[in-house]
């Protein structure tokens, strides 16, 4: 049935004021609403139009943290029965037939910190469970007043408990360590199934009502759903985002589950969980976060909600805002290899009839939309993607056709992991090395960079002892290290006493030259061509080792101009000085500034006894601009890579260490996540930082736990266990002997030995020689 179609309407309530509400309940009849919270217990009856308070079990003068609960829960088969977790760790049952602290029918104070959540069995109306931050699973019976059973879960938080709809004596326990237990209710040692789902701390599940799928919401702002035939598979992954607080299943839509976050997201999302990016529809009326939801019993299209704000609600699904109806079906995004991405609109159009047609029809009288609903095709696809290469003789990186560039990011990332060289050769066979891995795996900005760092730090000017340059002011003068290009002496006749002129040549060789060139001669009056006055002609190495990017201005036809002032060039060519003084504004100078005549014998050659000095151009803060770019664009690896490899030189730029510190981490830990220890460990042994150094010894510490009381082992002795005080992890259950060699253990059971021994039993066995329990040993 479409959801427009449905009558009800969006009711409100604004349910205490001292207080807010942490959780609600429904009962068996789907009419009351159990609201449980800080300073706060009601029960409230459902109409079309509104809620009516029934119930205030804080009526009393005499009250304690016990009416304080985290989560309430009404029994699935008795509507005056009902249950709360308190902050204090009290689980209490609470008979709506009776009156006054009557009400109050049982306090179980056997959790020792807060209680976290309470369920009612399924199919058993004495029966209910709680979960607590204590780490324990607590069973009671209402008939007693006393726990049946706890189940230890070896976990530090037990967030949330359900009981399976199609398993009878089997519930579900998410832990604050990021697993998901299954237990049997009669088998209170050990879990049936343990696995981790997420990351970080699962706050919540819930069972699909038709299907054995579980969903899991966690920290990692993700919500899963498991598959629990066999072996736990993942099915199904929406990325929310906040951290998820609670997830309930939709009644009668197979794919459809509600979730709400804990923190700093206020709306209620009801989710596709095969378009899992996007939410199917939103509820934004809380002001605040919302702490419980629940499906109004069948009806898919009401849903009740209650939040910090210390409101109730009652959501018409009609209301509900639809987030991809807001959403932009086309857009273009360009490729860090140059290639561009499109994505258009999708349009459907009514499939033509077969056969042929001798009425003639256009293309755009042919064309009909069909009239599909958008609610049932929510999750297909409403965009078509186009994606276009770059021409290799436009990128400038042709690939052979033996060398492709590889579809997925984490193939080039393990690549470069796997063949990239930071040690061992000298720093212009690293940069080559890993400019070739680089293009190979088409990282061609990393290979750009590479090629870069062999051309300015792989050459002598930059090798061992490294030191760094901070002004400029204690470098030699570049004319010591130049040919000499100037005269002694003023008198031209004496420059032939040198035995030969400026360009080297003999005197015989120079008049040829003159001779050659006397045409050429427009300002000299004698037969030999003279440099340009104080000019410096340096040679094609020079010029690339001393030219930096503030005196491009000084280059003149190849040549570096590091001339004298304007007052020198007027003393040596006065004709053409003055003519450009002519076409400049002058301004008005005093006569005795005006010299009547140029002084007698100008020299045509001056001396310049000092020049300035050219400084080098240093590449460190290019390296470290390139290096912050690579970055910010999610290429780490080629960041620290290049750092490593620099050796001492990396003391030339400009770092933080703490900057570098994250970037081994994140490296490091992008490594362990793909498997690559050896690469890994390798990095942080070219660590120079000692926290980094000591990643090694961190890792190398395993917790375990006891095999014969299940809890972990804590102690500083060994396989010594502070509970049942004894030692008996320690020995091998195959032989009963101590393993004073190398130890194997199953991490379900806790059970272990000698692995030769544990080879031999297992090859022939599947179950634990000790518990039974079905070890997965490979």
């Amino acid at each position: 049935m479409p959801d427009s179609l449905e009558d009800t309407s969006t009711i409100s309530l604004r349910i205490c004021l001292e207080g807010h509400a942490n959780a609600l309940a429904l009962n068996k009849d789907n009419t009351q609403i159990a609201v449980a919270g800080r300073s706060l217990l009601k029960v409230y009856s459902i109409s079309n139009h509104g809620f009516t308070e029934s119930c205030n079990m804080r009526g009393g003068k005499n009250q304690n943290l016990s009416y304080s609960s985290n989560d309430v829960a009404w029994s699935t088969l008795d509507s005056n029965l009902l249950a709360t977790a308190a902050t204090n760790g009290v689980v209490s049952v609470w008979d709506l037939s009776k009156f006054g602290r009557q009400k109050q029918l049982l306090v179980y104070n056997e959790h020792e910190r807060t209680a976290h959540t309470v369920t009612f069995h399924s199919s058993e109306p004495n029966i209910l469970i709680s979960g607590s931050q204590d780490g324990t699973i607590k069973c009671f019976d209402i008939r007693s007043d006393k726990s049946v059973n706890t189940y230890f879960s070896n976990s530090e938080s037990v967030r949330d408990v359900k009981f399976s709809p199609h398993t009878q004596n089997i519930f579900s326990a998410v832990s604050e360590n990021g697993t998901v237990q299954l237990w049997d209710m009669r088998k209170w040692d050990k879990c049936m199934v343990q696995f981790t789902a997420h990351y970080g701390p699962v706050y919540t599940c819930d069972w699909h009502p038709t299907r054995n799928w579980l969903a899991t919401g966690s920290r990692d702002k993700q919500i899963k759903v498991w598959n629990m035939d066999g072996r736990p598979g993942l099915e199904h992954t929406i990325h929310t985002i906040a951290v998820v607080g609670r997830v309930k299943w939709r009644p009668e839509r197979t794919y459809h589950i509600a979730s709400c976050a804990l923190v700093v997201d206020y709306s209620v999302h009801v989710w596709d969980i095969r378009r899992p990016y996007i939410p199917f529809a939103s509820f934004n009326e809380h002001t605040n976060v919302t702490t419980g939801i629940a499906w109004q019993g069948s009806d898919s299209h009401c849903l009740l909600s209650t939040s910090k704000d210390s409101t109730i609600y009652k959501h018409a699904f009609k209301d509900a805002t639809r987030p991809a109806l807001k959403a932009n079906a086309q857009g273009a995004s360009q490729g860090r290899f140059g290639d561009i991405s499109f994505a258009n609109k999708i349009k459907e159009y009514a499939p033509k009839a077969s056969g042929a047609s001798n009425t003639k029809t256009t293309s755009f009288i042919s064309r009909r939309k069909a009239n599909v609903a958008g609610s049932i095709q929510f999750h297909l696809d409403h965009s078509k993607m186009y994606k276009f290469m770059l021409n290799d003789t436009i990128s400038g990186y042709p690939l052979s056709e033996s060398e492709s560039r590889p579809t997925q990011e984490h193939e080039s990332f393990i690549g470069c992991a796997r063949e990239l060289i930071i040690s061992g050769r000298n720093l212009s066979e690293l940069c080559e090395h890993n400019a070739e891995v680089a293009k190979k795996y088409g990282k061609h900005n990393a290979t750009t960079l590479w090629n870069f760092i062999k051309l300015f730090y792989g050459s002598n000017h930059f090798e061992p002892p490294f030191e760094h340059r901070s002004s400029f002011s204690n470098q030699k003068n570049p004319m010591n290290s130049r040919r000499a290009t100037q005269v002694a002496s003023d008198r031209p006749q004496q420059r032939n006493d040198l035995g030969q002129d400026l360009n080297g040549n003999t005197p015989e060789t120079a008049h040829e030259t003159a001779v050659a060139n006397v045409d050429d001669d427009a300002l000299g009056d004698s037969g030999v061509e003279h440099p340009p006055t104080s000019s410096v002609i340096l040679s094609e190495t020079q010029i690339i080792s001393e030219i930096t990017f503030d005196n491009f201005e000084l280059l003149r036809n190849g040549f570096i101009y590091v001339g004298p002032t304007e007052s020198a060039k007027a003393l040596a060519f006065p004709a053409l000085h003055h003519d450009v003084q002519a076409a400049r504004p002058q301004l008005d100078l005093k006569a005795s500034d005006h010299e009547k005549s140029p002084p007698p014998h100008v020299p045509t050659v001056l001396k310049v006894s000092h020049v300035p000095p050219i400084p080098m151009w240093e590449p460190h803060k290019f390296v470290t601009d390139a290096l912050m770019l690579m970055n910010d664009v999610g290429d780490v690896q080629t960041a620290l890579t290049v750092l490593i490899s620099l050796g001492e030189a990396r003391k030339l730029l400009p770092i933080e260490d703490t900057l570098v510190e994250h970037w081994f981490h994140t490296y490091v830990d992008q490594l362990h996540r793909y498997e690559l220890w050896n690469e890994a460990c390798e990095v942080i042994n070219r660590s120079w930082l000692r926290s980094v150094q000591q990643l090694n010894q961190h890792s190398t510490a395993m917790h375990t736990n006891c095999g014969e009381c299940g809890r972990p082992m804590g102690g500083k002795v060994g396989w010594y266990c502070d509970k049942c005080k004894s030692m008996q992890s320690a020995k091998c259950c195959v032989c009963g002997l101590i393993v004073r060699g190398v130890y194997a253990w199953c991490q379900g059971c806790s059970h272990g030995g000698h692995i030769e021994h544990l080879q031999k039993y297992f090859a022939k066995h599947s179950k634990c020689p000790k518990c039974g329990h079905l070890c997965a040993y490979s």
